[in-house]
């Protein structure tokens, strides 16, 4: 996507630099952001399973949770598993379950829709396909059953870990390679009008452009846009986008 609408006031997109360098900045540490998450569940399921007299015991809860985080994450987390608030409600209890279980369907759709259709970016076969397995049934289906559903296949970490497992090198290659591919397509950028929305921009309590009066959505990010550019960028502010 970035190669498609991540361009320069000329046209051109992003410098593919840009984007190996984020690769290499972000993608050796992913694997820090999936301990951080698992590392919720794993306390969740200890402390529930502690006893009653030990649930409340103030000094073991502080002890399971320091466990947890060297045993999953390695060490100390800089954001503590009691500092999640998730676990101080009960009604947000067990919520990051369904956090990992969903960035695995996210993984496994994406790796699905990627070896059936070659590139994700404007690709008018993806919308309905999530259409009609993931968001017509509403509530009505299992969310496991969704996945198998959509990707032939049951929910695993199959795919996500894979991802994190895949080599720095290879990644950055197969980065260029979808990169080129999408310059070379030019496909034309999504009709905007098309979502069928309203777009409101506003500075406060003051509109500075709404859609349903400025002509469609397109006019009314136009119209925000040059208010931005005239007020941070042609004031002496600073220089151009």
């Amino acid at each position: 996507w970035k190669a498609q609408y991540a361009r320069d006031r000329d046209g051109k997109p992003m410098p593919f630099e840009l984007v190996q360098q984020a690769l290499e900045q972000t993608a050796p540490f992913e694997v820090f952001t999936l301990r951080a998450m698992i590392a919720v569940p794993y306390f969740e399921k200890a402390l529930y399973e502690l006893s009653e007299e030990d649930i409340v015991n103030r000094e073991k809860v502080i002890a399971l949770a320091d466990e947890v985080e060297k045993r999953i994450c390695g060490g100390l987390s800089a954001r503590p598993l009691l500092s999640v608030p998730h676990i101080m409600s009960d009604e947000s209890s067990c919520y990051y379950h369904g956090y990992v279980l969903a960035e695995m369907a996210v993984r496994q759709t994406r790796a699905y829709f990627l070896d059936k259709f070659g590139h994700l970016t404007d690709n008018s076969a993806i919308g309905p396909a999530l259409t009609e397995k993931y968001w017509q049934c509403g509530n009505g289906e299992p969310f496991l059953g969704l996945v198998e559903a959509m990707t032939g296949a049951p929910l695993t970490s199959k795919a996500w870990v894979a991802d994190l497992e895949e080599p720095l090198d290879q990644q950055i290659a197969k980065a260029r390679a979808m990169y080129d591919a999408a310059v070379a397509r030019e496909s034309a950028p999504a009709d905007v009008e098309s979502l069928n929305m309203r777009l409101i921009c506003s500075d406060g309590d003051t509109t500075l452009s709404d859609s349903q009066t400025d002509g469609g959505i397109a006019a009314a990010a136009a119209k925000f846009e040059a208010y931005v550019r005239k007020r941070f960028f042609e004031g002496g502010a600073g220089g151009k986008l």
